[in-house]
């Protein structure tokens, strides 16, 4: 190692020391997703970050951002609203996601997001996009990588944080934020434990996850609703067999069973029948 590298290296220890310090003096504190932001930041650089706690059957909650832009403030409430149902992080949260790093176009099963389906839910569809749409008011051009951290009572924590797409996160930047995941990890949950009930008591549920969870309740088995859900959420047929450990032939069948009970022939009058069910609700 040469001088100057070991320079950089004690340099970048003493920033990384003083920035830990100030997340283990505010574990318990309203300022405490913030100080994480800037342990963070020591790690790799990034231009907006936001953080949300996802929920069995409930809409996320939204803890913190860095979101200067009103419109983007928008992009976030719209985001809890309905888009987060559509969210490769939040399908991979309820397939029980590991705590990690992860890039959010690693998590998408097939990038495609349904153009009637998005605009229904407040986005819309975007070649551009790292996943194949954009909620209205998110941050455009953006790639993301994700933090999970998995917290109590089954609940999952997340912090996002983005660059422009034509800078990205490398394997060795996911290797980075990766390492330091398990101290993140435990700091954010016993943030948690004390800031829940505050967080919980400011939010209200959108009731977007309860459409998708009932699609089909009265006519579709629970497997078949399972991969129905999935369909919803842009996921083929290999895919699904993947996410579910069955053959592709078995997904075909009951593909082709939910059809039959639902009176359609197609993916796109899947998505019309899923549309219809939201205007009657």
């Amino acid at each position: 190692m040469t001088a100057q590298e070991r320079t950089t290296t004690e340099t970048a220890t003493a920033a990384w020391i003083r920035a830990s310090t100030a997340v283990l003096g505010a574990l318990d504190r309203p300022e405490l997703p913030q100080r994480l932001l800037e342990a963070l930041a020591v790690v790799g650089p990034f231009d907006l970050a936001c953080s949300f706690v996802y929920r069995p059957n409930a809409a996320p909650i939204h803890v913190h951002d860095s979101f200067a832009d009103p419109a983007h403030q928008q992009g976030l409430i719209n985001y809890t609203n309905s888009t987060y149902v559509l969210n490769p992080f939040y399908g991979a949260y309820l397939r029980g996601l590991r705590t990690g790093a992860y890039r959010m176009r690693d998590l998408a099963p097939d990038a495609y997001a349904p153009s009637a389906l998005a605009e229904t839910y407040q986005a819309q569809a975007s070649g551009n996009e790292e996943i194949g749409y954009l909620t209205h008011g998110w941050p455009a051009g953006m790639e993301e990588l994700c933090l999970a951290l998995a917290l109590d009572e089954g609940e999952c924590a997340e912090i996002s944080l983005s660059r422009p797409i034509a800078k990205g996160f490398s394997d060795a930047d996911v290797a980075a934020f990766d390492r330091i995941v398990p101290f993140i990890a435990e700091a954010y949950r016993r943030y948690w434990q004390a800031s829940r009930p505050r967080h919980l008591a400011a939010t209200r549920d959108s009731g977007a996850d309860a459409a998708f969870a009932g699609f089909g309740g009265d006519l579709l088995s629970p497997r078949e609703r399972e991969i129905a859900q999935l369909l919803l959420r842009g996921h083929s047929s290999l895919s699904i067999s993947s996410q579910l450990g069955i053959s592709g032939t078995t997904v075909k069948t009951h593909r082709k069973n939910l059809y039959a009970k639902l009176g359609i022939a197609t993916h796109y009058e899947l998505f019309s029948c899923f549309l219809d069910s939201l205007r009657k609700r």
